[in-house]
């Protein structure tokens, strides 16, 4: 997978850079219509809230007015006045006038649909009396106590609300309730009692709770005194409304990410709060998740799009990175002329380059076959007047030491190698015409040596047929004689031939010193003579550094110098 994202390199960029792109717009116009969207949902919000809020509010007038209608019923009775005034009444008056009261009580209206209320009469002569069944948490006298009183007695309104943390049933006693109070007053104008709606304020949340979602959106009644006397967020109510003042009626004020309206509850002198939370409202949108399946559609359908169009018009780019990397040699190649006007102009330009190179590759390999040529002509002009200098200075030696018949053999020995060697102007020779100069040349170094060194050729007849350039097996050799032997004076020296890893191997063996092939030294002193450091020279520059000379020795052993050359039969060779 990486190496195809290589060589497609350009195409994985350009999709890159594609897809950043795509993406990066995507996001924008994202966040962009995510942000008008939420603008425009909370707008709307805001007016339905609006409208919300003006109907709570028409509702807790309405409340407030039948209220006050049931008061006022209740305070222009005369059975009521009756009841509660002080006066002597007999007993069955009493009665009368309870039964009236009671008859009145179960005429009455209900207050506000599905809001439960309770309803109280306090006279001043300890009388009591209950709309319902419940059972009062205090009596006439304990009610005339509380602190609320003496408040309401304080302020001349006639019908007052006023919120307590308790109720006036047990059952309600420990529940945060609404007083609505009105007093009762005689013909005199002389206060005998109190009626009292009493209601709580979970109760009075109805009025609101059925309407609003309370986690977007808190309501909350506010008494001129900024306590909340009914909220649909239970924890508040009881509490006080800190930042009270800072809201205007009819108003919206954006403050950490709520945005609180105030509207005014006319009939008790208090207010109607509204916090909406805007992230809940911007939650609530369900938008974000088919923008975001939008974008993902329209980046992988764009993407797919721009990448086919890539990758039809950068196939000619590859096809003609392909047809480069399949040019292995410069000669007559050529690329297709394919693709867009600035590809094929490219590929035009490459031809011609092509053409260019070829012709000075032409033109080079002539030269350095040339090179070579001299080269091996001026190497080998060196090996042999090396080697009939050492040949003739043997032979002296031998005429010197007055052994005729040893020069005359050795003479006959010089003769046929003369013969098999400068008579012979081909450079690549058959195995069998190199073996026989060996031979030759094995007899002359007997007779300057003599027979304390003996030489054995071990060649497999079906190598005799192979070729090989001439003389480079006698300089081997002769090294053989010369160094392998400075402490030994009697020995051995193999000559073998064999076919190994697909190569023609020679391997000149010896019994001699043998040297520590890690000194360089020593090895160099092996490589001294001309011979030896042409052939491996010459060698490497007929066929290169695969093939050449590699010596192996061990200290007292002795010596193996191994070389190594190409296979080459008698159809592949080249004079």
């Amino acid at each position: 997978m990486i190496k195809k994202l290589r060589e497609h390199e350009l195409l994985t960029k350009l999709l890159i850079i594609l897809f950043i792109a795509l993406f990066t717009q995507a996001a924008t116009i994202s966040l962009f219509i995510y942000q008008r969207a939420r603008d425009a949902y909370i707008q709307q919000f805001d007016q339905s809230n609006r409208m919300t809020l003006q109907k709570i509010q028409h509702d807790f007038e309405t409340l407030n007015d039948n209220i006050e209608n049931t008061l006022t019923l209740l305070a222009e009775s005369s059975a009521v006045e009756g009841y509660f005034k002080e006066g002597q009444q007999t007993t069955l008056e009493k009665i009368n006038q309870l039964r009236t009261v009671q008859k009145m009580n179960d005429s009455l209206a209900p207050i506000f649909p599905n809001i439960k209320d309770d309803i109280f009469l306090f006279g001043e002569n300890g009388r009591m009396f209950i709309s319902n069944d419940m059972v009062s948490d205090l009596t006439a006298d304990d009610f005339f106590q509380l602190e609320l009183i003496q408040k309401v007695n304080e302020n001349p309104t006639a019908t007052q609300m006023v919120f307590t943390q308790f109720g006036l049933t047990k059952r309600d006693k420990h529940s945060p309730s609404v007083l609505f109070i009105k007093k009762l007053r005689s013909t005199l104008n002389q206060t005998y009692g109190y009626a009292v709606v009493a209601i709580t304020s979970d109760e009075l949340a109805k009025i609101f709770s059925q309407s609003v979602d309370p986690e977007t959106t808190q309501i909350d009644f506010v008494t001129d005194e900024k306590k909340i006397f009914a909220s649909n967020v239970q924890n508040r109510i009881g509490t006080t409304f800190d930042s009270f003042d800072e809201l205007v009626e009819h108003e919206t004020l954006t403050k950490a990410n709520q945005r609180i309206t105030r509207l005014p509850l006319y009939r008790q002198n208090s207010a109607l709060v509204s916090e909406v939370n805007v992230h809940s409202i911007a939650d609530q949108m369900n938008v974000i998740i088919p923008i975001i399946l939008y974008n993902i559609g329209t980046l992988i359908l764009g993407g797919i799009l721009v990448a086919i169009y890539l990758n039809r018009n950068t196939r000619s780019i590859y096809q003609l990175v392909d047809s480069l990397n399949q040019i292995k040699e410069p000669v007559a190649a050529t690329v297709p002329i394919q693709g867009t006007y600035e590809i094929r102009t490219l590929a035009t330009t490459i031809n011609q380059l092509l053409t260019t190179i070829s012709d000075n590759h032409t033109q080079s390999l002539q030269n350095e076959k040339k090179k070579r040529t001299l080269e091996i002509q001026a190497m080998q002009a060196q090996i042999q007047p090396h080697f009939i200098y050492n040949t003739l200075t043997s032979l002296k030696f031998l005429v010197w030491q007055q052994e005729n018949e040893k020069a005359v053999a050795g003479i006959d020995s010089f003769i046929d190698l003369l013969r098999s060697t400068i008579g012979n102007k081909n450079e690549i020779i058959p195995v069998e015409e190199e073996l026989n100069s060996v031979r030759s040349y094995i007899a002359i170094l007997t007779l300057r040596y003599g027979d304390a060194i003996s030489t054995k050729i071990m060649v497999p007849e079906e190598l005799y047929s192979l070729y090989m350039p001439n003389m480079i097996i006698q300089p081997i050799i002769e090294n053989a004689y010369l160094h392998a032997f400075q402490t030994k004076k009697y020995g051995y020296i193999t000559f073998y031939g064999m076919i190994r890893e697909n190569k023609l191997t020679f391997e000149v063996m010896d019994t001699g010193d043998g040297f520590d092939t890690e000194q360089p030294t020593k090895n160099r002193d092996y490589f001294s003579g001309i011979g030896s450091k042409n052939v491996h020279e010459r060698i490497q520059l007929l066929y290169g550094e695969d093939y050449g000379l590699h010596i192996d020795s061990v200290v007292g052993v002795g010596t193996s110098v191994t070389i190594t050359l190409p296979i080459i039969k008698k159809e592949s060779n080249t004079e």
